[in-house]
């Protein structure tokens, strides 16, 4: 249960660089560079890299030529359609670690400039010397929650997301919400990216705003026939006239 609580604790730090790369998470836009770049060197990642893929994916959702998000890990299949055997895949990659080729890429690089790459060399030092000093508490509480059950909590987070869903041209098609529990939320889905169809939507209303951004689209017809806002399942019918509600911050 620690295992699976730190993973979810990374994923937070996560959601945290992505409501950043919106310029979302503080309300001074330079904070946000700040912050998601400390937050990616603590993920051995890169805030300027996952800034450019990631709003590409906004951008271009699901064409694999341009969508540089999914382009990665199209040989997952995420495009296809979610009969039963293809969710038993979704289930099983994973747990079989045919992710980890897709999911595991740490980015060392200088981009987000010397001190945050100073700062992710630091932490491989801090989790090695914790390694000779402690070798199970390391391989426990620090190797596996982030190489294994965090990359699968991703991995699985992006077929909650769009699989089955993508391609498209139609923002409204192309992503689902999950409205699971608070418990669920708050473990699982840190920071209301539960709300994943209000946020392609409306890329630039903050997280703490989704949920009741959600409320108010309930009441826009268009948005309530669709199965992937309300119950989280690939959409039905896909009616073309725009919706008219605007969320409110």
């Amino acid at each position: 249960l620690l295992m699976l609580f730190v993973a979810t604790r990374l994923r937070g730090l996560n959601n945290i660089i992505h409501e950043c790369s919106h310029a979302t998470f503080s309300d001074v836009r330079s904070d946000n560079a700040r912050i998601g770049r400390i937050c990616a060197s603590l993920l051995f990642n890169s805030f300027e890299s996952y800034r450019h893929e990631h709003l590409s994916h906004h951008a271009h959702l699901g064409d694999y030529d341009q969508d540089l998000d999914l382009q990665g890990i199209e040989d997952l299949g995420l495009h296809d359609a979610l009969t039963m055997p293809v969710v038993l895949r979704h289930i099983t990659t994973p747990l079989l670690l045919r992710h980890l080729p897709y999911y595991l890429g740490l980015n060392l690089s200088p981009r987000d400039g010397r001190l945050y790459q100073a700062l992710q060399y630091a932490l491989i030092a801090l989790v090695t010397v914790v390694t000779v000093l402690a070798p199970l508490t390391s391989v426990l509480m620090m190797i596996v929650p982030f190489l294994l059950i965090y990359t699968t909590l991703n991995y699985w987070a992006d077929c909650m997301d769009h699989a089955g869903l993508v391609p498209t041209d139609d923002e409204l098609d192309g992503s689902r919400n999950i409205l699971a529990p608070q418990v669920l939320r708050w473990l699982f889905f840190p920071r209301n990216d539960c709300f994943h169809l209000v946020h392609h939507l409306f890329p630039h209303i903050p997280a703490r705003h989704l949920e009741a951004s959600h409320e108010v689209l309930l009441e826009d017809d268009l948005y309530v026939s669709r199965a992937n806002a309300v119950r989280g399942v690939v959409p039905a019918t896909a009616p073309t006239e725009p919706m008219s509600v605007t969320p409110a911050e």
